[in-house]
């Protein structure tokens, strides 16, 4: 898993075919250089295409094996600016990072199984992964599929009184192509 989710991904197919409901996204899930978490760890940026010096949003996500398959902890940088632009263009500088420079996501963990020639993973149940967007509290339901070329995810903002979706795209899942490889940057598996 940990192989195929190393690249950078955009959904230009899909925004082109329906541009009202899907902007043109480009996700990276960088390997981290070194062993920053108890998993392989990777930094995460997604971004407007044409806008990837401005991501919207930064990560750190690490991997845990499991006995009912894999384990996705989120975590927030403490200072996302000091980390902006390190998943293409500032690479060099995520070997400076370190445990205390993140902070983990109660709740927000996506457990992942194989399912034949996919991964497939959501959020963990409990409606715990808090987000307060524009205001708004809401929870985070993730939901993603994962193949060796290909990410689909799909992330929706709930109101925890009506759970009605309040944020996050109406007409289904994001579908990322991997655009570039970087599993050669793993640590040894």
């Amino acid at each position: 898993m940990a192989r195929w989710l190393a690249g950078d991904f955009c959904n230009q197919e899909q925004a082109w075919e329906n541009p009202p409901f899907f902007a043109q996204i480009r996700v990276a899930y960088r390997p981290l250089p070194t062993q920053v978490l108890a998993g392989i760890g990777f930094y995460v940026e997604q971004a407007y295409s044409g806008h990837l010096e401005d991501p919207y949003r930064q990560a750190v996500v690490e991997l845990r094996q499991t006995d009912s398959g894999v384990v996705i902890r989120n975590y927030r940088p403490l200072q996302p600016q000091r980390w902006r632009g390190c998943a293409r263009e500032q690479v060099h500088r995520l070997s400076q990072l370190k445990v205390t420079d993140i902070a983990y996501l109660p709740g927000c963990d996506v457990h992942v199984r194989q399912q034949g020639s996919l991964f497939v993973g959501a959020t963990e149940p409990g409606r715990k992964c808090c987000v307060v967007r524009k205001g708004q509290t809401t929870y985070l339901q993730t939901t993603l599929q994962l193949s060796e070329t290909q990410l689909s995810s799909h992330d929706q903002g709930m109101d925890p009184t009506t759970h009605k979706q309040v944020w996050g795209a109406v007409a289904g899942a994001f579908r990322f192509r991997k655009i570039t490889d970087w599993q050669l940057e793993l640590p040894l598996l």
